[in-house]
């Protein structure tokens, strides 16, 4: 078999690379690079700027010399911001750099929505409410209704969210209408609960940082069910 080698893009603030190798599977060796991201206030124009930010393509190209077997944008707000147009133009320019196939992490929720066949989900986010709005219209655009959200109005110090938190914040946007529960931003660490709230709501668990890996893994040809979650379990 050949090396699954999965490059991870990676915000300059992010703190979790741990849970890029916690979601992998054992075959999998993981490649984080990162890009510049800039201190609060963080407003939607600021992540719109992002979309054409040169360090997109320097570390795609950094990460061709391991011939990549995906590689994965590991930012939803900035995947996001610009709807499925500005997402698209982010992947083809990761794709020429790395010589790769290339997904970002909305691309990446998306994905794992049509795996589960799921279209109907409530959403949580650390975001400001008006960045979260942009999520909704992204999720929109790929047939995707959000029955609930949450926002937790947080622009900095997210990967400081405990894993408690995390877990009553999708316990309360849960409803019964939603047949997935959604937990956006790699920032925001998920790995320890989604077992547990799995159990507890009876319906799959989405999360950011467990999709990008997921799916970047998919998309390398793997097919492999020794992830973390119902989504592993999904058809693809």
């Amino acid at each position: 078999m050949n090396p699954l080698r999965i490059g991870i893009i990676y915000p300059s603030d992010g703190i979790l690379d741990r849970e890029f190798w916690q979601f992998a599977p054992t075959n999998a060796t993981i490649h984080v690079t990162r890009v510049g991201f800039p201190g609060p206030p963080v407003t939607v124009e600021t992540y719109r700027s992002l979309i054409d930010d040169p360090d997109l393509d320097r570390a795609s190209e950094a990460l061709r010399p391991i011939s990549p077997s995906a590689v994965a944008y590991a930012c939803t707000s900035v995947s996001f911001i610009g709807g499925h147009a500005g997402d698209r133009s982010i992947l083809e320019r990761i794709s020429r750099g790395s010589n790769a196939p290339t997904t970002s992490t909305s691309s990446a929720i998306a994905a794992a929505c049509r795996a589960l066949g799921v279209s109907r989900i409530a959403l949580g986010a650390p975001y400001l409410s008006r960045v979260t709005d942009r999520f909704v219209h992204y999720l929109g655009e790929a047939g995707l209704v959000t029955t609930s959200r949450r926002s937790l109005e947080l622009q900095s110090d997210i990967g400081d969210v405990e894993a408690r938190a995390v877990a009553e914040l999708a316990i309360g946007i849960d409803v019964p209408e939603a047949e997935a529960v959604v937990l956006a931003c790699t920032a925001l660490q998920t790995y320890s609960v989604i077992k547990d709230l799995e159990q507890a709501l009876r319906k799959p668990v989405i999360t950011a940082n467990q999709a990008t890996v997921w799916h970047a893994c998919r998309i390398a040809g793997y097919r492999g069910a020794d992830g973390v979650g119902k989504l592993w379990q999904a058809r693809s």
